[in-house]
Protein backbone atom coordinates (compact mmCIF):
# COMPACT_ATOMS: atom_id res chain seq x y z
CA UNK A 1 0.00 0.00 0.00
CA UNK A 2 1.44 3.25 -1.23
CA UNK A 3 0.67 6.35 -2.68
CA UNK A 4 2.90 6.37 -5.76
CA UNK A 5 1.48 7.68 -8.45
CA UNK A 6 3.24 6.81 -12.17
CA UNK A 7 3.15 9.02 -14.66
CA UNK A 8 2.92 7.29 -18.55
CA UNK A 9 5.25 8.39 -21.26
CA UNK A 10 3.50 9.80 -23.55
CA UNK A 11 4.83 7.23 -26.41
CA UNK A 12 3.86 4.32 -24.00
CA UNK A 13 0.26 5.48 -23.88
CA UNK A 14 0.16 5.91 -27.73
CA UNK A 15 1.59 2.77 -28.05
CA UNK A 16 -1.14 0.99 -25.82
CA UNK A 17 -3.93 3.15 -27.59
CA UNK A 18 -2.53 1.80 -31.10
CA UNK A 19 -1.98 -1.56 -29.62
CA UNK A 20 -5.74 -2.33 -28.91
CA UNK A 21 -6.99 -0.35 -31.65
CA UNK A 22 -8.14 2.72 -29.72
CA UNK A 23 -7.94 5.12 -32.93
CA UNK A 24 -8.79 9.15 -32.24
CA UNK A 25 -10.45 10.09 -29.48
CA UNK A 26 -10.38 11.91 -25.98
CA UNK A 27 -8.22 10.17 -23.23
CA UNK A 28 -9.19 11.06 -19.54
CA UNK A 29 -7.30 9.93 -16.18
CA UNK A 30 -9.55 7.53 -13.74
CA UNK A 31 -7.26 7.16 -11.55
CA UNK A 32 -3.05 6.98 -10.81
CA UNK A 33 -2.36 5.19 -7.75
CA UNK A 34 -0.66 2.12 -6.33
CA UNK A 35 1.62 1.45 -9.15
CA UNK A 36 -1.55 1.62 -11.79
CA UNK A 37 -2.55 4.21 -14.02
CA UNK A 38 -6.43 3.70 -15.42
CA UNK A 39 -7.68 5.44 -18.24
CA UNK A 40 -10.98 6.62 -20.02
CA UNK A 41 -11.27 6.61 -23.66
CA UNK A 42 -13.80 8.27 -25.51
CA UNK A 43 -14.03 7.34 -29.66
CA UNK A 44 -16.05 10.79 -31.53
CA UNK A 45 -19.11 8.04 -31.46
CA UNK A 46 -18.87 7.88 -28.12
CA UNK A 47 -17.99 4.41 -27.04
CA UNK A 48 -16.22 4.35 -24.09
CA UNK A 49 -13.21 1.87 -23.49
CA UNK A 50 -10.88 1.57 -19.83
CA UNK A 51 -7.61 1.30 -20.54
CA UNK A 52 -5.26 0.09 -17.52
CA UNK A 53 -1.18 0.15 -17.67
CA UNK A 54 1.04 -1.66 -14.90
CA UNK A 55 4.41 -1.81 -14.28
CA UNK A 56 5.65 -5.06 -16.04
CA UNK A 57 7.38 -7.11 -13.15
CA UNK A 58 8.02 -10.50 -13.66
CA UNK A 59 4.08 -11.72 -13.23
CA UNK A 60 2.39 -9.07 -14.50
CA UNK A 61 1.46 -10.72 -17.47
CA UNK A 62 0.39 -13.91 -15.71
CA UNK A 63 -1.93 -12.11 -13.54
CA UNK A 64 -3.28 -10.20 -16.43
CA UNK A 65 -3.98 -13.13 -18.22
CA UNK A 66 -5.74 -14.64 -15.09
CA UNK A 67 -8.01 -11.45 -14.75
CA UNK A 68 -9.02 -11.66 -18.56
CA UNK A 69 -9.10 -14.70 -18.42
CA UNK A 70 -12.00 -14.65 -15.44
CA UNK A 71 -13.85 -11.48 -17.51
CA UNK A 72 -14.08 -13.23 -20.44
CA UNK A 73 -15.79 -16.29 -18.39
CA UNK A 74 -18.33 -14.01 -16.22
CA UNK A 75 -19.24 -12.13 -19.58
CA UNK A 76 -19.95 -15.52 -21.77
CA UNK A 77 -20.35 -18.41 -20.00
CA UNK A 78 -22.42 -16.52 -16.92
CA UNK A 79 -23.91 -13.34 -18.66
CA UNK A 80 -22.50 -11.41 -15.72
CA UNK A 81 -22.45 -7.39 -17.23
CA UNK A 82 -18.34 -6.81 -16.62
CA UNK A 83 -15.40 -5.83 -18.46
CA UNK A 84 -15.00 -7.46 -21.83
CA UNK A 85 -11.21 -7.45 -22.40
CA UNK A 86 -10.42 -5.80 -26.26
CA UNK A 87 -7.04 -7.96 -28.19
CA UNK A 88 -3.90 -6.81 -28.22
CA UNK A 89 -3.17 -6.87 -31.93
CA UNK A 90 -6.06 -9.17 -32.58
CA UNK A 91 -4.25 -11.92 -30.41
CA UNK A 92 -3.31 -11.79 -27.14
CA UNK A 93 -5.86 -10.10 -24.55
CA UNK A 94 -2.28 -8.55 -22.77
CA UNK A 95 0.00 -6.54 -24.36
CA UNK A 96 3.39 -7.29 -24.86
CA UNK A 97 5.51 -4.91 -22.95
CA UNK A 98 5.91 -1.59 -23.94
CA UNK A 99 9.21 0.47 -23.57
CA UNK A 100 10.69 3.23 -24.66
CA UNK A 101 13.76 5.30 -23.29
CA UNK A 102 12.12 6.10 -20.05
CA UNK A 103 12.91 3.46 -17.09
CA UNK A 104 11.13 0.31 -17.11
CA UNK A 105 8.36 -0.96 -18.61
CA UNK A 106 4.54 -1.53 -18.98
CA UNK A 107 1.63 -3.77 -19.14
CA UNK A 108 -1.44 -2.55 -20.77
CA UNK A 109 -5.06 -4.22 -21.52
CA UNK A 110 -8.36 -2.82 -22.48
CA UNK A 111 -11.72 -3.45 -21.60
CA UNK A 112 -15.51 -2.33 -22.59
CA UNK A 113 -16.84 -0.03 -20.94
CA UNK A 114 -19.98 -1.07 -18.52
CA UNK A 115 -22.80 1.20 -18.74
CA UNK A 116 -25.02 2.32 -15.99
CA UNK A 117 -24.29 4.84 -13.36
CA UNK A 118 -23.08 4.16 -9.38
CA UNK A 119 -25.62 5.21 -6.92
CA UNK A 120 -25.26 6.52 -3.00
CA UNK A 121 -27.78 8.50 -1.50
CA UNK A 122 -29.93 7.12 -4.31
CA UNK A 123 -29.66 3.54 -2.96
CA UNK A 124 -32.92 1.62 -2.48
CA UNK A 125 -33.25 -1.72 -0.80
CA UNK A 126 -34.46 -2.75 -4.18
CA UNK A 127 -31.04 -1.62 -5.49
CA UNK A 128 -29.22 -3.35 -2.71
CA UNK A 129 -31.19 -6.87 -3.49
CA UNK A 130 -30.43 -6.29 -6.96
CA UNK A 131 -26.41 -6.12 -5.80
CA UNK A 132 -27.30 -9.41 -3.85
CA UNK A 133 -28.05 -11.40 -6.55
CA UNK A 134 -25.31 -9.97 -8.95
CA UNK A 135 -22.72 -11.00 -6.07
CA UNK A 136 -24.07 -14.64 -5.83
CA UNK A 137 -24.08 -15.35 -9.65
CA UNK A 138 -20.32 -13.73 -9.38
CA UNK A 139 -19.83 -16.33 -6.95
CA UNK A 140 -21.14 -19.12 -8.25
CA UNK A 141 -18.86 -18.66 -11.55
CA UNK A 142 -16.48 -20.41 -9.19
CA UNK A 143 -18.47 -23.88 -10.00
CA UNK A 144 -16.90 -24.08 -13.58
CA UNK A 145 -14.05 -21.55 -13.73
CA UNK A 146 -11.24 -22.18 -16.19
CA UNK A 147 -8.23 -23.71 -14.50
CA UNK A 148 -5.46 -21.71 -13.29
CA UNK A 149 -7.18 -18.90 -12.89
CA UNK A 150 -7.21 -18.81 -9.16
CA UNK A 151 -3.50 -20.47 -8.80
CA UNK A 152 -3.15 -17.22 -10.36
CA UNK A 153 -4.31 -14.95 -7.60
CA UNK A 154 -3.04 -14.38 -4.52
CA UNK A 155 -5.67 -15.43 -1.07
CA UNK A 156 -6.90 -12.30 0.21
CA UNK A 157 -6.40 -12.62 3.68
CA UNK A 158 -4.27 -11.16 6.98
CA UNK A 159 -1.25 -12.40 5.34
CA UNK A 160 -1.73 -10.92 1.87
CA UNK A 161 -2.81 -7.69 3.56
CA UNK A 162 0.62 -7.68 5.40
CA UNK A 163 2.77 -7.77 2.71
CA UNK A 164 0.97 -4.58 1.10
CA UNK A 165 0.31 -2.58 4.41
CA UNK A 166 3.73 -2.87 6.10
CA UNK A 167 3.39 -0.62 8.67
CA UNK A 168 0.22 -2.72 10.26
CA UNK A 169 2.28 -6.40 9.48
CA UNK A 170 4.74 -4.11 11.81
CA UNK A 171 2.78 -2.75 14.62
CA UNK A 172 0.82 -5.86 14.65
CA UNK A 173 4.32 -7.92 15.69
CA UNK A 174 5.27 -5.20 18.37
CA UNK A 175 7.66 -3.16 16.43
CA UNK A 176 8.24 0.16 18.40
CA UNK A 177 8.77 2.37 15.73
CA UNK A 178 5.72 1.36 13.74
CA UNK A 179 3.98 2.77 16.50
CA UNK A 180 5.61 6.34 16.08
CA UNK A 181 2.91 8.96 16.04
CA UNK A 182 0.19 6.62 17.22
CA UNK A 183 -1.06 6.48 21.11
CA UNK A 184 -0.29 3.48 23.19
CA UNK A 185 -4.16 2.57 23.42
CA UNK A 186 -4.32 2.65 19.00
CA UNK A 187 -1.18 0.43 18.51
CA UNK A 188 -2.24 -2.44 21.34
CA UNK A 189 -5.73 -2.62 20.14
CA UNK A 190 -4.55 -2.68 16.62
CA UNK A 191 -2.42 -5.86 17.58
CA UNK A 192 -5.04 -7.39 19.81
CA UNK A 193 -7.34 -7.17 16.61
CA UNK A 194 -4.81 -8.37 14.15
CA UNK A 195 -4.90 -11.62 16.69
CA UNK A 196 -8.15 -11.99 17.34
CA UNK A 197 -9.46 -11.78 14.00
CA UNK A 198 -6.60 -14.45 12.67
CA UNK A 199 -8.16 -16.59 15.66
CA UNK A 200 -11.87 -16.07 14.42
CA UNK A 201 -10.97 -16.67 10.77
CA UNK A 202 -9.32 -20.14 11.44
CA UNK A 203 -12.49 -21.17 13.14
CA UNK A 204 -14.48 -20.76 10.09
CA UNK A 205 -15.44 -23.22 8.28
CA UNK A 206 -14.00 -24.25 4.35
CA UNK A 207 -14.65 -25.24 0.95
CA UNK A 208 -16.54 -24.24 -2.27
CA UNK A 209 -19.74 -23.32 -0.14
CA UNK A 210 -18.19 -20.44 1.47
CA UNK A 211 -14.86 -19.36 -0.39
CA UNK A 212 -13.54 -19.01 -4.31
CA UNK A 213 -12.84 -16.49 -6.01
CA UNK A 214 -14.24 -13.41 -5.15
CA UNK A 215 -14.17 -9.52 -6.42
CA UNK A 216 -12.95 -8.11 -2.93
CA UNK A 217 -14.02 -4.43 -3.75
CA UNK A 218 -17.37 -5.11 -4.74
CA UNK A 219 -18.84 -1.79 -2.98
CA UNK A 220 -21.34 0.88 -4.29
CA UNK A 221 -19.21 2.59 -6.22
CA UNK A 222 -18.29 0.09 -8.52
CA UNK A 223 -21.51 -1.56 -9.27
CA UNK A 224 -23.45 0.69 -12.42
CA UNK A 225 -27.26 0.78 -12.04
CA UNK A 226 -29.40 0.39 -14.92
CA UNK A 227 -33.45 -0.40 -15.15
CA UNK A 228 -32.76 -2.80 -16.75
CA UNK A 229 -30.20 -4.75 -14.41
CA UNK A 230 -26.78 -3.92 -12.47
CA UNK A 231 -22.89 -4.60 -13.48
CA UNK A 232 -19.38 -4.85 -11.22
CA UNK A 233 -16.21 -3.30 -12.60
CA UNK A 234 -13.17 -2.88 -11.01
CA UNK A 235 -11.36 -6.31 -11.04
CA UNK A 236 -7.42 -5.95 -10.81
CA UNK A 237 -7.75 -6.68 -7.34
CA UNK A 238 -9.97 -10.13 -7.33
CA UNK A 239 -8.67 -12.82 -5.08
CA UNK A 240 -9.07 -16.56 -3.62
CA UNK A 241 -11.00 -15.66 -0.80
CA UNK A 242 -14.30 -15.86 1.28
CA UNK A 243 -17.50 -14.96 0.12
CA UNK A 244 -19.06 -12.80 2.62
CA UNK A 245 -16.14 -10.54 2.30
CA UNK A 246 -17.89 -9.26 -0.81
CA UNK A 247 -21.02 -8.98 0.93
CA UNK A 248 -19.03 -7.08 3.83
CA UNK A 249 -17.65 -4.93 1.33
CA UNK A 250 -20.57 -4.01 0.05
CA UNK A 251 -22.61 -3.15 3.51
CA UNK A 252 -19.32 -1.89 5.08
CA UNK A 253 -19.79 1.71 3.07
CA UNK A 254 -23.37 2.45 4.23
CA UNK A 255 -23.51 0.53 7.44
CA UNK A 256 -23.98 3.81 9.71
CA UNK A 257 -26.72 4.84 7.55
CA UNK A 258 -30.29 4.88 8.50
CA UNK A 259 -31.85 1.55 7.53
CA UNK A 260 -28.83 0.07 6.70
CA UNK A 261 -29.71 -3.33 8.48
CA UNK A 262 -32.77 -3.13 6.59
CA UNK A 263 -30.41 -2.74 3.35
CA UNK A 264 -28.67 -6.16 4.69
CA UNK A 265 -31.55 -7.98 5.08
CA UNK A 266 -32.27 -7.44 0.91
CA UNK A 267 -28.47 -7.84 -0.15
CA UNK A 268 -28.71 -11.39 1.98
CA UNK A 269 -32.63 -12.01 0.32
CA UNK A 270 -31.18 -11.04 -2.74
CA UNK A 271 -28.00 -13.74 -2.65
CA UNK A 272 -30.07 -16.44 -1.52
CA UNK A 273 -32.30 -15.67 -4.26
CA UNK A 274 -29.55 -17.01 -6.56
CA UNK A 275 -27.43 -19.28 -4.55
CA UNK A 276 -28.30 -20.65 -1.01
CA UNK A 277 -26.66 -19.12 2.01
CA UNK A 278 -24.41 -21.24 3.82
CA UNK A 279 -24.24 -22.48 7.62
CA UNK A 280 -23.12 -20.20 9.30
CA UNK A 281 -22.74 -17.53 6.91
CA UNK A 282 -23.80 -14.63 9.62
CA UNK A 283 -20.77 -15.45 11.94
CA UNK A 284 -18.93 -15.62 8.53
CA UNK A 285 -19.98 -12.38 7.35
CA UNK A 286 -19.13 -10.59 10.81
CA UNK A 287 -15.53 -11.53 10.79
CA UNK A 288 -15.51 -10.31 7.25
CA UNK A 289 -16.23 -6.93 8.54
CA UNK A 290 -13.92 -6.95 10.98
CA UNK A 291 -11.34 -7.93 8.27
CA UNK A 292 -12.50 -5.00 6.04
CA UNK A 293 -12.06 -2.59 9.19
CA UNK A 294 -8.96 -3.89 9.87
CA UNK A 295 -7.80 -3.23 5.89
CA UNK A 296 -9.03 0.09 6.30
CA UNK A 297 -6.76 0.46 9.22
CA UNK A 298 -3.77 -1.09 6.84
CA UNK A 299 -4.46 2.02 4.36
CA UNK A 300 -4.56 4.68 7.02
CA UNK A 301 -1.16 3.48 8.05
CA UNK A 302 0.25 3.75 4.49
CA UNK A 303 -0.14 7.69 4.45
CA UNK A 304 2.31 10.06 5.53
CA UNK A 305 0.77 10.67 8.22
CA UNK A 306 -2.50 9.04 9.55
CA UNK A 307 -4.42 12.48 9.48
CA UNK A 308 -3.44 12.93 5.65
CA UNK A 309 -7.41 12.90 5.66
CA UNK A 310 -9.75 14.20 8.43
CA UNK A 311 -11.35 10.92 8.97
CA UNK A 312 -7.76 8.83 9.44
CA UNK A 313 -7.02 9.34 13.56
CA UNK A 314 -10.69 8.08 14.03
CA UNK A 315 -10.62 5.41 12.04
CA UNK A 316 -7.38 3.80 13.89
CA UNK A 317 -8.83 4.53 17.37
CA UNK A 318 -12.81 3.06 16.80
CA UNK A 319 -11.17 0.16 14.39
CA UNK A 320 -10.41 -2.17 17.89
CA UNK A 321 -13.52 -1.44 19.52
CA UNK A 322 -15.39 -2.00 16.08
CA UNK A 323 -13.74 -5.68 15.10
CA UNK A 324 -14.21 -6.44 18.79
CA UNK A 325 -18.08 -5.80 18.42
CA UNK A 326 -18.13 -7.62 15.18
CA UNK A 327 -16.39 -11.03 16.56
CA UNK A 328 -18.58 -11.29 20.09
CA UNK A 329 -21.91 -10.49 17.77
Amino acid sequence: MCHARPMIPTRILRRALEGFGLGRGRVRMLSRRFGKVCLAHTRPDGTRTQLRLVRALPDSAFRLTAETRWLMHLAHAHHLDVPIPHAWRGASLVSHELTDESPGAWRAIACSWVAGRHLNHGLRRADFRRAGALLARLHLANANAPTGIAAARHTWWIPRLFELATRLRDVAAGEPAAGAGLSPGVVLGLRQSCVALADAQAALPRGAAHEGLIHTDAHWQNLRFRRDGVGIVDFEDFANGRFMLDVACLWSKVERRRGSEAMLDAVLAGYHDVRSLPTGFMRDLRVMLAFRRVDYAGWVLSWSRPDLLPWGPALLAEAPAYVERQLTW
